[in-house]
């Protein structure tokens, strides 16, 4: 099999684990799996600032890793952003990805977390 057919694979991969993860999570407004650098992987529930939150979420887990190191933490597992309307949640998904997940300030966070680290293993499997 080819690198390029890998990749057609990987991604058709990707968008499969994200649609089953919103579709059983209706609150999820939108939902990435996200580069080390930044990039914006896969998206599913496409939203227009899907590009700048892909960024924006490598360097906050880049701050939150550097943060983790100073004190001791151990590693990355979950950052939750809360703020007034929405809350950011960005499960690490392996060495070199990122979950990310936005949902409206008032959901319950025990289901949907439940349901992105089932996300996470199966990404993780994808990019072995």
């Amino acid at each position: 099999m080819s690198t390029d057919n890998q990749v057609k694979d990987n991604n058709q991969l990707l968008k499969e684990v994200l649609d089953e993860l919103t579709l059983h999570n209706p609150s999820i407004l939108s939902a990435l799996v996200v580069s080390d650098d930044g990039l914006n992987v896969a998206s599913g529930l496409p939203h227009a600032g899907d590009d700048d939150m892909a960024l924006t979420s490598s360097d906050l887990v880049d701050t939150a890793t550097e943060f983790g190191k100073r004190f001791e933490q151990g590693r990355l597992n979950r950052i939750l952003l809360e703020g007034e309307q929405r809350t950011a949640i960005l499960m690490k998904a392996g060495k070199r990805t990122t979950l990310v997940v936005l949902i409206t300030a008032d959901e319950k966070l025990g289901l949907i977390s439940q349901s992105m680290r089932r996300a996470v293993n199966q990404i993780v499997a994808i990019f072995g």
